[in-house]
């Protein structure tokens, strides 16, 4: 009942909706909207106040349609917020929750499994492929898929990994993973001898990971990869010249270390990006080493974020604009740099230089919003990005300071 969603969101309508919504009968009720859509770049989606809320919503914040007609009568895309619902494997499909939901962040409301009729109801509105394609599974079988998500979870779980060094071996296990193969990967006898040694020995790598600083041009892509999960539904109205020269020009002062993330949105802080200092190694170092127990308190919700999406299995194909297995085990995992650099993001405009637990859940949720839903990241020729940033990933990881 927050409204946040009726507030941030663009409605998307199909052509059935709308006739079905202007057919309702209000009856008495007065300013009613009837212009209640608008059609953007040949897509339908509900208009917006200028206060930013839907045409619906009520002065109390309240969904109009929803008092008067029930939730049945709402839109689909407004039925099933927070729901993420993909299709998986052949015949299946996954449900989660998406923690660009202050609800969600706060673990309120009923579980899934307890909104199964609904879930079904919704599903039976919605269109499917056939689930991951054989180029998608990299060759693998679902066994193979599924023991490797479970060694994925393994280190998640491992009380003895500090976060950053946890995020190292989970990107390691996944680049040593790929170079084994899906073929091999399938094998369940040789897998079974080869798993305990490999997680091992990835753990023993970890202190002798790299641990030194990256360069500018890095630092310049990571900061306009951060722009790419910036960029918010409001991007829908921009297609005008200016709108978009100034949105250039607040992503090229990202990129050089300037600007201010609030220029993407009131949901980010104000706080010029050069006092933050990202990747400022005496700052880095200054700060006081955070206990492994203490860290798991702070970052229980990223933790949360990939080991659901690891059970479900949406990190890859129609999850992740049809990608491959291990191309969206990267970009999972280039969440975490992500979520580190906008929670020290804002941690800094607090006044403090240690991350919360707060800080971390406004990260997730700003990263979420986009994570697979990103009108820039769609394009594979931005995300080819995900690659080159993951060959300095733990250089990257000690460039934003572990702790």
């Amino acid at each position: 009942m927050c409204g946040r969603c009726c507030r941030r969101f663009y409605v998307l309508l199909s052509r059935a909706e709308k006739e079905r919504i202007q057919a309702l009968d209000w009856k008495d009720e007065a300013d009613v909207p009837v212009d209640f859509c608008q059609e953007i770049n040949g897509f339908l989606y509900y208009r917006r106040r200028p206060d930013g809320g839907c045409v619906f919503l009520d002065e109390k914040g309240v969904c109009r349609m929803h008092r008067r007609f029930g939730f049945d009568k709402k839109a689909l895309t407004c039925r099933g917020y927070p729901f993420n619902i993909v299709s998986t494997f052949p015949g299946e499909i996954s449900v989660l929750v998406r923690m660009d939901c202050p609800a969600v962040l706060e673990d309120h409301g009923r579980a899934i499994t307890e909104q199964r009729q609904d879930i079904e109801k919704l599903v039976q509105e919605l269109h499917f492929g056939s689930g991951f394609t054989p180029a998608q599974l990299k060759g693998m079988e679902r066994h193979a898929v599924e023991e490797l998500c479970s060694k994925f979870q393994e280190l998640l779980d491992d009380d003895a990994l500090g976060m950053a060094d946890c995020m190292r071996s989970m990107m390691h296990l996944a680049r040593r993973a790929e170079t084994l193969g899906g073929v091999f990967l399938s094998d369940r006898s040789t897998m079974a001898e080869i798993y305990p040694s490999l997680l091992s020995n990835i753990k023993a790598d970890v202190p002798e990971m790299t641990r030194y600083g990256i360069g500018g041009l890095t630092k310049s892509l990571f900061r306009q990869f951060m722009s790419y999960y910036c960029r918010r539904d409001e991007e829908i109205l921009r297609t005008g010249i200016g709108s978009r020269l100034r949105q250039t020009w607040n992503i090229a002062r990202l990129c050089m270390g300037f600007g201010n993330l609030a220029c993407f949105g009131y949901e980010f802080p104000d706080i010029p990006l050069r006092r933050v200092k990202l990747f400022d190694r005496s700052a880095n170092e200054s700060r006081p080493e955070i206990p492994i127990a203490r860290q798991r308190e702070i970052w229980a919700m990223y933790r949360r974020f990939l080991s659901v999406r690891l059970e479900c299995f949406q990190f890859f194909g129609v999850a992740y604009y049809g990608t491959d297995f291990f191309s969206g085990l990267i970009a999972l995992f280039l969440t975490y740099p992500l979520v580190l650099a906008f929670a020290r993001i804002w941690a800094a405009a607090r006044g403090d230089v240690c991350i919360a637990v707060e800080d971390v859940k406004h990260a997730i949720g700003a990263m979420d919003h986009c994570h697979g839903r990103s009108p820039a990241l769609k394009f594979k020729s931005i995300r080819s990005r995900e690659r080159m940033l993951a060959s300095f990933y733990s250089q990257l990881v000690f460039a934003l300071g572990e702790n």
